[in-house]
């Protein structure tokens, strides 16, 4: 799956956020890619897996398991490689945990080279925030002209608003009526309203969850495990989003 970074982080990472609730309620793991994020010694992700090993440690791999990697330098390398995209879906798989549900969330120029013209629908959040409409526009023109992808708009509605609310519908309405216009492409909307707490499995982020699994691409690889493994307990779980709103 995908999320697309486009400055608005105040949309962005409370999606994230119940995305990964919905997974784990589903009963899956899941590894975040966040390439928002730039790895260090003190807080390793995925470029140093990229460099000397594969994941370890069976017991964070299990269902319900919720786990955030730092990935900027790794996603920048990924793009930078002479790799094809199946060779890259088959390293990550190496990687990483096996039947963990894995979510890029990065800008749309990196992603395009990570999952480009795929069956993969990546997620624009946008809110009421100032110039929100600007960043998701150019970052859906990309996606759309040069990643060959169909993205979805989300429209974060802050739980303080009614869903009905005009500022929360003004921007993806304003958005899905210039991709329409100057681009020549109708946008899925969906209206997700943030969860202060755990959502039902009836509602709207559990049901486009189940949409976005139908579509997810799976990371087959081929050939033998590399070696040298660093354990899991070397990197930063799941408190990254759980702030964010």
């Amino acid at each position: 799956m995908a999320v697309v970074s486009h400055s608005d982080e105040q949309a962005e990472l409370p999606l994230l956020w119940q995305l990964c609730q919905a997974l784990v309620t589903f009963g899956c793991a899941v590894t975040v890619l966040d390439a928002t994020t730039w790895e260090s010694e003190s807080n390793p992700g995925l470029l140093q897996l990229l460099e000397h090993s594969r994941w370890s440690g069976d017991e964070d791999c299990q269902p319900g398991a919720w786990t955030v990697l730092p990935a900027a330098a790794g996603i920048q390398s990924l793009c930078a490689s002479p790799l094809q995209q199946s060779q890259i879906f088959g390293q990550l798989s190496r990687l990483l945990p096996k039947g963990s549900i894995v979510i890029l969330y990065c800008k749309a120029e990196w992603m395009i080279p990570i999952i480009g013209d795929s069956a993969i629908e990546p997620l624009l959040a946008v809110s009421p925030m100032r110039n929100s409409l600007l960043t998701s526009y150019l970052a859906l023109k990309r996606l759309l002209i040069t990643g060959k992808l169909k993205p979805t708009i989300v429209n974060m509605i802050p739980d303080s608003l009614p869903a009905s609310s005009t500022s929360s519908q003004s921007i993806s309405a304003s958005l899905s009526e210039c991709v329409k216009r100057f681009l020549g492409h109708d946008i899925k909307v969906v209206d997700i309203t943030e969860q202060q707490i755990e959502e039902p499995r009836h509602g709207d982020t559990h049901h486009l969850v189940l949409r976005l699994l139908e579509n997810a691409v799976a990371l087959n690889a081929d050939g033998p495990p590399e070696v040298n493994c660093v354990h899991l307990s070397d990197f930063r779980r799941v408190d990254r989003f759980a702030g964010s709103h």
